[in-house]
């Protein structure tokens, strides 16, 4: 029986149809029934609340009617005997219980178990969720919206298993009043929707345990997305050659920066420099030149008026860079017209108001990433924030789709991708949410 479980986690992510449709296949492989892994799953939530919590702590176990129920007995009985003081609370009716959460059910009341209609939730220091796991899809009722809320303004340590009740494992929906984890433990492969967005917050650490059938399920299963890692980043990070040169390096043209907003294009110029750029050239406002220039004398700064003066400029870059503080003025469509005709095959990257202008006209482009922010993607969209939120997977899709582009749609767990290939970025945390050149670095990095 494989207890292990790590903050380690691995690259691959499922849907959790994958799990429900493979996971008896992976299990039989490995010569483990379906009754074992339930006992596997609930004795890795044990392990790991024994090796955190000595067994003075009172842990209530809120279980659902499904199989995450039967992982939340088996934790129950399994703290009982060593010791903890265990009340289990049923949120559903358990009369629908499949036979092999039945099963631990009736072990845990066999030993002395304790199930509870009304547990006096202040006397516990350890709240354990097992209503839902990976199976819910849909808003949760108001009754446990209330009940969750409560337990959430709770002082105990809050752990789910699997999955968060409330937090859809496919989409990264959020519903109101899920159960906000300290920690959640997930088995057998990463759940795409836990690791982005609002979701990524409402699991808190997350914690693997592969339950000894991973390696047989990841041969089964392509993931549907793919965790980016630093080590695996820097082994593809492009090399220079002892007798390279600046002009080896790449030339990247960064255009914004309108009349008063010089901020954001000197950020994003002086991003591409630390990224390794070999040149970085700048076209803005003819009157952002000098705030620009100032203490990053290696940028070549022009300002540009017109149309015509960009256009020796575009053709000796090979990397574009347009939106930062551009603005929507008559400038700012000028210059953005100019990049998607003159610049049509040449790489570059949208962001800021490129994409808001882009979103007024939309087109279908070559060679592109667009980096937006939810609002912004909900703008190219057409849709709401909120529908975006709802399904970052989808949105990223849509945004590809509709532009014939590479995506970087930014927020927790940033994902990165087009209509067949994502990826989700695991660094950073929320003292990067801030105005500048944070994923310039990202970005350049993997282009010049």
């Amino acid at each position: 029986m494989d207890l292990s479980y790590s903050t380690n986690l691995p690259q691959q992510a499922y849907s959790p149809q994958q799990l429900r449709e493979n996971e008896a296949q992976a299990a039989k492989h490995c010569g483990i029934s379906m009754t074992e892994l339930m006992e596997t799953a609930g004795g890795a939530v044990a392990a790991w609340v024994q090796a955190h919590y000595a067994n003075n702590q009172r842990v209530l176990v809120v279980v659902g009617s499904g199989n995450n129920g039967g992982d939340g007995f088996v934790v129950a009985e399994q703290l009982r005997r060593a010791g903890y003081s265990v009340q289990v609370w049923p949120l559903l009716s358990l009369a629908h219980l499949g036979r092999d959460a039945k099963e631990m059910m009736q072990r845990y009341r066999r030993g002395g178990g304790e199930c509870v209609a009304k547990p006096n939730l202040h006397q516990f220091e350890l709240i354990i969720d097992a209503v839902f796991g990976i199976g819910l899809d849909r808003p949760l009722s108001q009754q446990l919206q209330d009940t969750f809320t409560h337990l959430n303004e709770l002082p105990a340590v809050r752990v789910a298993i699997d999955v968060p009740s409330g937090v859809n494992a496919k989409t990264g929906e959020v519903y109101q009043g899920a159960f906000a984890a300290h920690h959640t433990l997930t088995f057998i492969g990463l759940k795409q929707g836990m690791l982005t967005g609002r979701a990524k917050t409402q699991c808190g650490l997350l914690w693997f345990a592969p339950l000894g059938v991973d390696q047989a399920f990841a041969h089964i299963c392509m993931p549907k997305a793919r965790r980016l890692v630093h080590d695996e980043m820097m082994r593809k990070r492009p090399q220079r050659q002892p007798c390279a040169h600046k002009n080896n390096a790449g030339h990247v043209l960064v255009i914004g920066g309108g009349l008063g907003m010089a901020g954001a294009a000197r950020l994003a110029s002086e991003a591409a420099l630390r990224c390794g750029a070999g040149l970085v050239s700048v076209a803005t406002h003819p009157q952002n030149v000098m705030a620009v220039l100032q203490g990053r004398y290696e940028l070549m700064v022009h300002g540009v008026e017109s149309r015509e003066q960009l256009t020796p400029l575009i053709d000796k870059a090979s990397v574009l860079v347009v939106g930062p503080g551009l603005g929507q003025c008559q400038w700012a469509q000028k210059m953005l017209r100019q990049v998607l005709e003159q610049g049509r095959d040449k790489v570059k990257v949208l962001d800021a108001d490129a994409l808001n202008l882009l979103a007024k006209n939309p087109q279908e482009l070559r060679a592109a990433v667009l980096t937006p922010h939810p609002k912004e993607a909900a703008r190219l969209l057409n849709i709401s924030v909120s529908e975006v939120e709802a399904n970052r997977f989808v949105a990223l899709r849509e945004v590809a789709k509709r532009h014939q582009a590479s995506v970087l749609l930014k927020g927790p767990g940033t994902l990165i991708g087009c209509e067949q290939r994502q990826w989700i970025n695991s660094s950073g945390s929320e003292v990067l949410a801030s105005a500048g050149w944070v994923m310039y670095y990202l970005v350049l990095l993997l282009l010049c």
